[in-house]
């Protein structure tokens, strides 16, 4: 492994590859200090762009638009006490605080270290575990895989925020979106009415671009745009000294192995990382009374959380194929449409493609960080730019790219109709990202499940039998279980908080 992490250094720091990863973290930031296009947004408009690049290019560039804008989100928070992303509104709690109070030069400073700490810790561990996970996985059957994507999706409701219930209604949408297109075994086309744009199924890019492009376009139409007379506040000096990083050391480090765990966990994101980073903070804090009213140790926790998703949330994706949130399912289509298909063999196929990419997550780490010393104050200006305008340069973007996917007319359709469809659940408050991860992971848990089927009428079993005769595959069951179980467990318990703080 080593040899090839030499090799694959040769290649990613050639210098066009520098340049791209400059250029897409760059972008990142930007994109992500936009309030109302998250990250998951931003690489869902810019998977088309790499369509003509070469694999190694295209998830070079992609990478380091996924780090940037993880980071980047909170710079409209801190300044304006507007998340760019979901996942900055854990540091937005005491950065906003900080500006408030003259410091948001500090807050921003503090963001930008431990998001750089965070960020690399996670790409390290992603680079020496991921090639161990994948020799695990190979191992892998039939029966335990179509286990792995149910005990996924299942922990969706578990783990994610909003209704149980409502984050596995949006799994179970996509997992028969899923099924759209030829049967994996028999070849039957089931749902596709006669059109043959869908006999291959939904295409990932085009549900991206509609659930969450189109949708926030809606959503963004609604508002009257940001009022353009607001000025981004001067923040000073942005280096926090080292006393202040010595300091925050033990915090740091926290929040930077909580990111890449929760990252992990298929289902989770960097927003529900980032609140248990604070939290953990908080706890372990000699000083919790600051805590919301502008502490600089909780925008550290909670942004080197929220950073270190970046690198756990690529294992799952990189290894068994199971995007671990909705930005990774993004990049998982930027994959496919290279040929490259995530799994346990991905490592040994294409490790001239994988190494790079990984080495260049390190630079793009580095290249937002310096983007955010060395140009905030030109950075920090679209934050201000009318939700008016972003709706229209978002639009232009989702339908160029929505068509040159595949050039096709009723392309425009499903985008279309999705993105309404994502706007009306977005009204009523279901989660997207189970609807991807549930069109991504459909088809290989139904393949998966004919193969058991097939497996279990060869033995003279039943397909329930033949799942009880594995002992992996009785865990996994037993796990997904669980999640459920807690899942409704969480709903209660917060049904019950609401009703005794309402005096029910």
């Amino acid at each position: 492994m080593l040899e090839q992490i030499a090799d694959a250094a040769l290649v990613a720091f050639q210098p066009s590859y520098v340049l791209l990863a400059f250029l897409g973290a760059t972008l990142g930031t930007l994109f992500g200090a936009m309030p109302g296009v998250s990250a998951t947004l931003s690489i869902a408009l810019l998977v088309p762009i790499t369509f003509e690049m070469s694999a190694t290019t295209g998830l070079i560039f992609l990478g380091a638009v996924y780090c940037g804008a993880i980071y980047g989100g909170s710079i409209s928070g801190i300044l304006i006490n507007v998340p760019g992303t979901p996942a900055a509104v854990a540091t937005m709690i005491d950065g906003y605080e900080m500006t408030r109070k003259g410091r948001g030069g500090l807050a921003l400073g503090t963001t930008i270290c431990a998001s750089f700490i965070g960020g690399q810790f996670s790409v390290l561990v992603l680079l020496f575990l991921a090639p161990l996970v994948a020799q695990v996985a190979l191992e892998v059957r039939s029966a335990e895989f179509f286990w792995i994507v149910i005990f996924a999706m299942s922990t969706i409701g578990a783990i994610g925020s909003g209704s149980a219930i409502k984050g596995m209604m949006a799994g179970l949408m996509g997992l028969v979106m899923g099924t759209v297109g030829m049967h994996p075994m028999t070849g039957t086309l089931r749902y596709a009415f006669d059109q043959p744009a869908l006999y291959e199924q939904v295409p990932v890019i085009v549900a991206l671009v509609g659930l969450f492009s189109i949708s926030q376009v809606l959503h963004l139409a609604e508002g009257k745009g940001m009022d353009t007379q607001l000025k981004v506040p001067e923040v000073g000096n942005l280096w926090p000294g080292r006393a202040l990083l010595w300091k925050l050391r033990t915090t740091l480090a926290r929040s930077s192995v909580i990111g890449t765990i929760v990252g992990l966990i298929p289902g989770a994101g960097a927003d529900i990382a980032a609140f248990i980073g604070r939290t953990e903070a908080r706890r372990y804090s000699k000083n919790p009374e600051e805590y919301g009213t502008g502490s600089a140790e909780a925008v550290a926790g909670a942004e080197a959380a929220n950073n270190g998703v970046v690198g756990g949330s690529l294992i799952p994706m990189l290894t068994l194929g199971i995007p671990g949130n909705a930005v990774t399912a993004a990049l998982l289509g930027g994959l496919l449409i290279h040929g490259l298909i995530p799994g346990p063999s991905l490592f040994a196929d294409a490790p001239d493609i994988l190494y790079p990419f990984i080495l260049s997550l390190f630079m793009a780490n580095l290249f937002f960080a310096v983007v955010g010393f060395v140009g905030l104050r030109y950075v920090a200006k679209v934050v201000m730019v009318p939700q008016g305008i972003i709706a229209a340069v978002v639009t232009a973007l989702a339908v160029i790219g929505a068509f040159s996917f595949r050039n096709l007319e009723f392309d425009m359709w499903i985008m279309l109709t999705l993105g309404l469809l994502g706007y009306a659940l977005r009204k009523a408050d279901f989660p997207l990202a189970p609807i991807i991860l549930g069109i991504i992971l459909g088809p290989r848990a139904e393949e998966n499940l004919d193969r058991v089927m097939t497996l279990a009428s060869a033995q003279g079993t039943t397909v329930m039998g033949y799942f009880f005769s594995r002992t992996l595959t009785i865990v996994l069951m037993a796990l997904t279980v669980a999640a459920i179980v807690f899942s409704f467990y969480r709903d209660y318990q917060y049904r019950r908080k609401e009703r005794e703080a309402n005096g029910g």
